[in-house]
């Protein structure tokens, strides 16, 4: 007799996983003499990756509640990570950016963030990550549906 697919679906696991990863980015960051907490780094991570994002924008691609993402964008605005420009299209709104020493941070978060990528897949093929990627972003992609 076969286990039902809700037994075999690596809930555990995958809660599991991200824990650790979050301990080890933390503890990562922590010894990298980054004293942010990981969600503002994930954060810069956002404007670093698309200048000129907008709170909302990023609100709306983490599903994080806009109020959240706006005393967060508060917080590294006030520690000199980030500018805020007018939008060219919306009076309302503002375009987040980079100041050079949030791009300095970012690299040094880089570094940190490959190490601890490169410890979760030691003994993995890269076909094995590979298949993880395309499998968890499945599984994401039917939650989020």
């Amino acid at each position: 007799m076969t286990e039902p697919v809700n037994e075999l679906l690596p809930g555990e696991t995958l809660h599991r996983l991200f824990h650790a990863y979050k301990r080890a980015m933390r503890e990562g960051l922590h010894a990298a003499n980054m004293p942010l907490p990981v969600s503002h780094m994930r954060t810069l991570k956002w404007i670093a990756r698309t200048s000129g994002l907008t709170a909302q924008q990023i609100a709306a691609q983490t599903a994080q509640d806009k109020g959240r993402i706006t005393r967060l964008l508060n917080e590294l605005e006030q520690n000199g990570l980030i500018e805020k420009k007018p939008h060219c299209d919306d009076r309302r709104s503002q375009t987040l950016h980079l100041t050079p020493a949030g791009d300095a941070l970012m690299d040094s978060f880089r570094t940190v963030e490959t190490q601890i990528r490169t410890r979760m897949a030691r003994g993995l093929s890269p076909k094995q990550i590979r298949d993880f990627a395309t499998i968890t972003g499945l599984m994401a992609e039917n939650l989020e549906s």
